[in-house]
């Protein structure tokens, strides 16, 4: 009987020790809870792991369920570790839809148009155990910079949408000629410093014809085998044929790369020469690296050909 009280009497103590130790583990600051502390003690509490501190207040609507929200964010670890950010358009998301992290869902409803605010979240709110990319670990707290910009309903952010992809649909032609324009320069100053004499094509291609070669030049649906070696400007080869092995294509019919296809047809039967692509007319934003070959985005191309052979449709009837 003594035994069974004493063992009683030891589990309750083991019990209370138990709750004791639990009760002194929540009431220790969490890692968040400490970073505001010391840094953002102005930051306002929306709940145990969810804080935010306003810095200006807007003064127009605030967005509710079903809203759009078009906003600018930056979004950091607590040692200021930039993770995340809104490039050039704002981001939009529609709020309680589960499309973005749960703190932000929870926290945005609070704050009218044009507010600036801080908020802080505890790992349940933002990437809990799963994290996002290297850059913030699972179990990480984060941070946002938010600026609230606009609220949307459904016609104006399908509105907001189609100006959207005009912008970007700008942006990126604008891009494209950008590069087109270095990229021509580039091959210039390249010439220059090698003293490479050289024509351009119509469609911006440079090729310089080192050794002419006899007869008729390589039309469209001509079948034409070349010997080559590509390499890049810093001369790095991506690409040979082996010798006795020349590399056949028809003329015109999309085989190659368009800049390739572009001047050929400056090169007859036994011409040699150098043929200079600007990414555009070769694999412009696309890196290649497959079976040895590595080419980086926006690679200019230079190809050293000579023609070996040069069969027309016609010449078989």
């Amino acid at each position: 009987m003594k035994r069974t009280i004493l063992v009683i009497i030891l589990g309750i103590i083991f019990i209370a020790q138990a709750v004791k130790a639990n009760v002194v583990k929540e009431l220790e600051p969490t890692p968040l809870e400490k970073f505001i502390k010391e840094n953002y003690p102005k930051a306002k509490k929306a709940e145990k792991g969810l804080y935010y501190l306003i810095e200006e207040k807007g003064n127009g609507s605030k967005p509710k369920e079903g809203d759009y929200v078009v906003l600018e964010f930056e979004g950091k670890r607590l040692d200021g570790t930039l993770f995340d950010k809104s490039e050039v358009e704002p981001f939009v998301f529609q709020l309680g839809h589960r499309q973005v992290i749960k703190g932000w869902d929870m926290l945005i409803p609070r704050f009218p148009i044009d507010t600036k605010v801080k908020i802080f979240l505890a790992p349940e709110f933002a990437y809990a155990k799963v994290g996002a990319g290297k850059l913030v670990p699972p179990n990480t707290p984060v941070m946002f910079d938010l600026h609230i910009l606009e609220i949307l309903d459904d016609e104006a952010y399908d509105r907001y949408m189609t100006e959207l992809e005009e912008r970007e649909r700008e942006r990126y032609h604008q891009k494209i000629k950008d590069q087109f324009d270095a990229d021509k320069t580039a091959i210039h100053e390249y010439c220059m410093d090698n003293k490479i004499k050289t024509k351009r094509s119509r469609a911006g291609v440079s090729y310089s014809v080192t050794k002419k070669g006899k007869g008729a030049y390589p039309k469209v649906g001509d079948r034409i085998s070349v010997q080559y070696r590509g390499y890049l400007l810093n001369g790095e080869t991506f690409e040979e044929t082996k010798e006795k092995k020349p590399f056949q294509f028809v003329v015109g019919q999309g085989r190659v790369i368009k800049g390739l296809d572009d001047a050929i047809v400056s090169f007859n039967k036994g011409a040699e020469g150098l043929i200079l692509i600007p990414s555009k007319l070769a694999y412009g934003p696309m890196p290649i690296e497959e079976e040895g070959i590595n080419i980086p985005a926006h690679s200019i191309l230079v190809f050293k050909i000579k023609v070996m052979e040069i069969e027309s449709p016609e010449e078989k009837k």
